[in-house]
């Protein structure tokens, strides 16, 4: 566990936590698994009793439908936690399939360890609560972003506020999205094709121009 304190220091669910991190981490009955790229890491339908916590590598996390239609809903790099929503509500079946886009570590902590003081009452208990619940209040926030921008009624409505969003956060009209154009299509839940084209026309009429992942809002 040595190798990732400084990465685990940068996680928002123990922020403002200034003791041990390994005893804490031991506490918890923190474990470490590897994964490979396009290995599932946790599959529809299985049950969600911890939180995970990528150190290293990318996280897809997506959702199939009846048909197979995938939709990627996120993506998570190093310092990201997943699962934290299903496991904190007691969710017997997971509604997502998480994957590994690329080779990562993800250190796995059991729900019922963060939530409920341990014998000795290590004081960090208490910080780790609030700061769980912070982290689900931002999700929620996200999620509603997200339903709004699915909520466009074109996939040029869902192309332009996608980015818009994107060059807001990054306060700058030039960033890198995350996504493949396959992946992008997937998180817009739209056609790859009428995406390209959507995006062609955008830059013939001057309002974006891109390459490959690289974008910049004219």
């Amino acid at each position: 566990m040595t190798n990732n304190i400084d990465i685990l220091r940068k996680v928002k669910l123990f922020e403002s936590i200034n003791e041990d991190l390994e005893a804490m981490l031991h506490c918890l009955g923190g474990e470490e698994k590897k994964y490979e790229r396009g290995e599932i890491i946790l599959m529809t339908g299985q049950p969600v009793t911890s939180v995970g916590v990528v150190l290293s590598g990318e996280v897809q996390i997506i959702q199939e439908d009846y048909y197979g239609n995938r939709s990627i809903l996120t993506e998570l790099k190093p310092g990201h936690i997943f699962g934290e929503a299903f496991a904190s509500a007691g969710i017997t079946e997971s509604p997502v399939t998480i994957l590994a886009k690329s080779s990562c570590t993800v250190l796995f902590l059991g729900i019922e360890r963060i939530i409920t003081t341990c014998p000795t009452s290590c004081i960090f208990h208490n910080q780790l609560i609030e700061n769980l619940l912070r982290i689900l209040a931002r999700k929620n926030i996200l999620l509603n972003s997200k339903n709004q921008l699915l909520s466009q009624r074109t996939i040029r409505d869902k192309v332009l506020s996608y980015l818009t969003l994107h060059a807001e956060k990054e306060g700058d009209p030039e960033f890198e999205i995350p996504f493949s154009r396959n992946e992008l299509a997937d998180f817009l839940c739209v056609d790859r094709s009428a995406l390209s084209r959507v995006l062609s026309q955008l830059q013939k009429e001057g309002v974006i121009e891109y390459r490959n992942k690289h974008f910049k809002l004219l």
